[in-house]
């Protein structure tokens, strides 16, 4: 493994610096061969100036043959091709070529520049030399007139062969600097994989299922961070398999539930039709007694099963709620004249108090009216006798709060994290005898949750419970 990581570095790195070294020596190339025609194309300019300065007066007389050795002396000095060329165009002297052999200059484009702006360039093939030669004219004027023209001409291969002397400079540069950047790479890759090859083993290890394995990297970079979330992750696994463990439990506590809520009134209520279907169907007034019963055990298995549906499309779809704005106070109020009966049967007070004017929410009307159903009906079937449950309605900018709070029977310490787990009774016995299913307060639980809000219980056995549930405004 360690190999392996070092070679894909060290490729990465050659890879990269030849990209690298192409492409400085592309951009350099192009650079120092502007910047020596610029400076070969200055050069030649003065040297023109000056040479025009020294044949003038014998360009103006007519003097060629003094202008013919003049410029071959010159041009043995300066190194340099040099032409002088009348203001019509003919050549009149050449350090090279005899002048009677070479045609008009009037149209080459250096000649055409210098007769506009004083100055002219050009690169082009010379049909006299036979290659590539670089032009640079200007223009004599001698009183407000034009006298002629000096051209000076150097070969580009004098260019490029400047070019080339900077290239190879360049190249062994750039062959050191690869040498050198590939020797880093590989003791960085070196650094590099020794703690990666550490989580690599912590890894493996927790993959078995050694959940305590730990990578020990103690900088701060991307690969200190990167051992942190390793260890992170590792205690992540081990809370979610405790977890998973956990719901398994609850899982098989469910599917045990299920089928003893279901079990009990589907056996009474066999048991009944059967007892029917015998000889007490003549009897009139024991039949009507067992039709009511099958009746009540039918409606206990319809709650159950509703409760179930309920439960499963908050679990499969959390967010298909139908939202609506209302005041949640009004709803409590509704939801309160619905249980008069009850409340006056169970001889229980109840109270609602309210702090503030607006309690205007956008959720689920209906299933927001479940949860406070669920939350009342709870509190008048624990209620001691001669009982209060007062609620308390307050809201802020961003949610409004539902205080329920009763003075019945309470909860066990050990009983409240449960409390919430699907058909999970703190008082079985008292809880069918009163006709719950056990999931009214896992359906508040996720509807509450469903609209981004938060439900919390607190109890002391003996005393009471308080039930608090917040809910977002939108």
């Amino acid at each position: 493994m360690n190999k392996h990581i070092i070679w894909k570095f060290f490729g990465a790195f050659v890879f990269l610096t030849l990209i690298a070294v192409f492409v400085l020596n592309f951009f350099v190339g192009f650079k120092l061969r502007d910047h020596f025609e610029e400076k070969i194309s200055e050069e030649l300019r003065s040297n023109a100036l000056l040479v025009g300065d020294i044949i003038t007066e014998d360009l103006l007389v007519g003097q060629t043959g003094n202008i013919r050795l003049k410029i071959e002396n010159l041009a043995r000095k300066l190194d340099r091709r040099i032409t002088v060329i009348g203001r019509e165009g003919k050549v009149l002297a050449d350090s090279e070529k005899p002048p009677t052999s070479m045609e008009s200059h009037a149209d080459r484009l250096e000649i055409q520049q210098a007769l506009k702006s004083g100055f002219g360039q050009s690169t082009r093939f010379s049909q006299t030399l036979g290659y590539n030669m670089k032009y640079v004219a200007v223009r004599i004027d001698s009183s407000d007139k034009i006298a002629g023209f000096v051209r000076f001409a150097l070969p580009l291969a004098q260019v490029q062969l400047q070019v080339r002397v900077i290239y190879r400079v360049v190249l062994f540069g750039a062959i050191v600097t690869i040498i050198i950047a590939l020797t880093i790479a590989y003791f960085v890759s070196k650094s590099i994989t020794s703690p990666i090859r550490q989580m690599q083993r912590a890894a493996r290890r927790i993959a078995e299922g050694d959940f305590k394995s730990r990578a020990i990297i103690k900088s701060e970079d991307e690969l200190g961070q990167l051992a942190k979330s390793l260890n992170a992750m590792a205690d992540a696994l081990h809370k979610q398999i405790a977890d998973l463990r956990k719901m398994d439990t609850i899982r098989t506590d469910f599917v045990a539930n299920v089928s003893h809520e279901l079990k009990t009134p589907l056996t009474l209520i066999k048991g009944y039709i059967e007892t029917l279907d015998g000889s007490a169907l003549d009897d009139k007034e024991k039949s009507r007694r067992f039709v009511r019963i099958i009746k009540e055990h039918a409606d206990r298995l319809e709650n159950l099963i509703n409760d179930l549906l309920s439960l499963s499309e908050l679990e499969l779809s959390p967010d298909s709620l139908c939202r609506t704005g209302f005041d949640l106070k009004i709803l409590i109020n509704d939801i309160a004249l619905g249980f008069g009966h009850a409340l006056q049967a169970g001889n229980v007070t109840l109270d609602i108090n309210a702090r503030g004017d607006d309690f205007n929410v956008e959720a689920d009307k209906e299933k927001i009216e479940q949860v406070f159903v669920n939350l009342i009906d709870n509190g008048i079937k624990y209620a001691k006798d001669q009982g209060r449950i007062d609620i308390s309605i307050s809201g802020d900018d961003d949610a409004v709060t539902v205080l329920v709070e009763d003075d019945g029977i309470g909860i066990a310490r050990e009983h409240i994290d449960r409390v919430f787990e699907r058909f999970y009774r703190v008082d079985k016995a008292r809880s069918r005898r009163l006709g719950g299913t056990g999931l009214g307060l896992g359906i508040a639980k996720h509807i509450v949750l469903a609209h981004k809000g938060r439900i919390q219980i607190e109890s002391t056995q003996g005393r009471g419970t308080k039930v608090r549930v917040i809910i977002p405004r939108k």
